[in-house]
């Protein structure tokens, strides 16, 4: 008899544990950049990002990078600099770029990827106009993480509208795959 109570328990133990691990597994997970641990640099240029699976290897995933842009000027480019670990990891066509408060999509004229250099081009159609605290959202579909597990850095620039343009560094964004 003790025995049995003992088997049911363990089962019913098991049962609760194992579905709270599926449920916590299917629910995106919002990664704070202030929960990273910043070993060179500034913790200031960590920038917030959300990753559905965090899996290394796992395909068909989708992060959705969040960036604030210069208040002083307007962004006419964005430049994505991503580790080698990525290098077959984002697929241009779907790529999309909207405003993190309005959802407003904003138009992109090309979106170019250097595979040699490791980044990421998005031009717009109309330069995204300079307006205080506005932040973008860039979603990346269909993307396959790394096959190993790590912490990678994902750094973000802005190109202005200026005479003589110049990429200013926005932040980096430090994905931990585990």
């Amino acid at each position: 008899m003790k025995l049995t109570k003992t088997i049911a328990t363990a089962i019913a133990l098991l049962s609760v544990l194992g579905s709270g691990f599926t449920a916590s597994m299917l629910k995106p997970s919002v990664a704070k950049a202030q929960n990273n641990i910043v070993l060179f640099g500034n913790k200031e240029n960590n920038l917030p990002y959300v990753i559905r699976n965090k899996n290394p290897g796992a395909s068909r995933n989708y992060i959705k990078f969040y960036a604030t842009l210069p208040d002083s000027r307007a962004v006419a480019e964005v430049q994505i600099v991503y580790p080698q670990e990525f290098r077959s990891a984002f697929v241009p066509r779907k790529l999309t770029v909207r405003n993190r408060r309005s959802k407003e999509e904003y138009e992109v004229r090309d979106i170019s990827v250097d595979r040699e250099l490791n980044n990421i081009r998005i031009e717009f159609v109309e330069p995204i106009a300079a307006l205080p605290n506005q932040e973008i959202e860039i979603v990346a579909k269909s993307v396959t993480n790394p096959r190993h597990a790590g912490m990678y850095r994902i750094e973000v620039q802005a190109l202005g509208t200026e005479a003589n343009p110049l990429f200013q560094y926005l932040g980096q964004w430090l994905v931990s795959i585990y």
